[in-house]
């Protein structure tokens, strides 16, 4: 696995997840216009102390090639 990283999608990136009845877990942005399947990436629910909703992470040794992304540090 050498050097991946979890990887948080910035809220300023205009997209937000949706999980469909298949599964699959999607990123959307919020015109609907733009979406993309998370393929070849693990992924689970996080949710940090100060926020309100659960958020999504990805891991990988880079983040996924759209949308703005943030490396979380796991301390």
């Amino acid at each position: 696995m050498g050097n991946q990283t979890w990887w948080v999608i910035a809220p300023e990136s205009g997209f937000a997840f949706e999980q469909r009845s298949n599964g699959d877990m999607v990123v959307v942005d919020e015109s609907a216009a733009e979406e993309h399947v998370l393929h070849g990436y693990e992924w689970m629910h996080v949710k940090h102390p100060t926020a309100t909703t659960q958020q999504i992470k990805v891991h990988g040794e880079g983040p996924p090639p759209f949308g703005k992304w943030v490396a979380l540090d796991e301390g």
